[in-house]
């Protein structure tokens, strides 16, 4: 953590600021890069990145669900934190399903003590739980289940920029129907105001909109997120404009595809894109 300006002591942590670097440790991000890694997966600044770690300020709930949702782990998990009793990963098998979950471990389990239809069982020097009926635990050491967490992960939220409304719709239609929170903005003025209080993992932008300054719009999302997945559409690609976008997508890291594309390709580059950048980012 980093001291507070001026040579004074830093506040103590908060008991989210602990989840969050016991978070970071299982994802292993290295000491160095851990604010900059927070400040891409909550889409903050990276001052205020700085201040909420160190305890200068509090995380909100909706910084923390963003965290959650980047890094695929439970919310509740974090937000438990709060009254230090944040449970242990864990994975819950039942049925033939492997579901990761929270857990708040019970007592150990001797004899034919009545355990209910759970137990969890700890898997020897890996750190995490298996949660399963008590059936399948017969001959290993089993401890009783307090509380048990699971919860879908939060999806992905993904912005249109596209003033041909039609295209914009076909789109989003199939991205939510592929599970991603798709939105259509019609204007650059509509995205520009939707980037003052929201936060989007991935981007679809119409090269030809209708008002000029497409540039300027991917400035303003690269300065808002540097790695998030970023898509250029276009309606025509002649040998002279090669040139020119070769160097928008180079200076944006933008992927380019000429209009008519398929949602699905422009949905597995989406994917693709928050792929790349969990493994860079943990």
């Amino acid at each position: 953590m980093e001291q507070e300006a001026g040579g004074g002591k830093r506040k103590p942590e908060s008991g989210i600021s602990r989840a969050i670097q016991a978070l970071l440790d299982r994802q292993g991000v290295p000491e160095r890069r851990r604010n900059t890694t927070l400040e891409a997966a909550a889409g903050m600044k990276y001052q205020q990145v700085r201040r909420r770690m160190s305890g200068e300020t509090s995380w909100n709930v909706d910084e923390i669900k963003r965290l959650a949702s980047h890094f695929g782990e439970p919310v509740f998990k974090l937000l438990g934190a709060l009254v230090d009793d944040a449970g242990q990963p864990a994975v819950l098998k039942v049925a033939g399903l492997h579901l990761a979950c929270s857990v708040w471990p019970g007592d150990a389990i001797t004899g034919d003590k009545a355990v209910g239809p759970l137990v969890a069982v700890q898997e020897e020097g890996a750190g995490i739980w298996d949660v399963l009926p008590a059936s399948d635990a017969a001959g290993r050491a089993v401890f009783g289940v307090r509380r048990l967490i699971f919860e879908a992960e939060e999806p992905r939220r993904v912005a249109v920029i596209d003033d041909e409304e039609a295209t914009a719709q076909a789109i989003v239609q199939v991205l939510c129907q592929k599970g991603l929170e798709a939105i259509s903005y019609s204007n650059s003025e509509h995205i520009r105001s939707a980037l003052e209080t929201t936060t989007f993992d991935g981007y679809i932008v119409d090269w030809q909109l209708a008002v000029s300054g497409t540039r300027e719009i991917l400035q303003l999302i690269r300065t808002r997120t540097s790695t998030a997945p970023l898509i250029l559409l276009t309606d025509t690609l002649t040998d002279n404009q090669e040139t020119e976008f070769e160097e928008v997508t180079t200076t944006f890291r933008a992927q380019l595809f000429e209009k008519p594309t398929r949602t699905l390709i422009l949905f597995n580059a989406l994917t693709l894109g928050f792929a790349t950048q969990r493994r860079q980012y943990g």
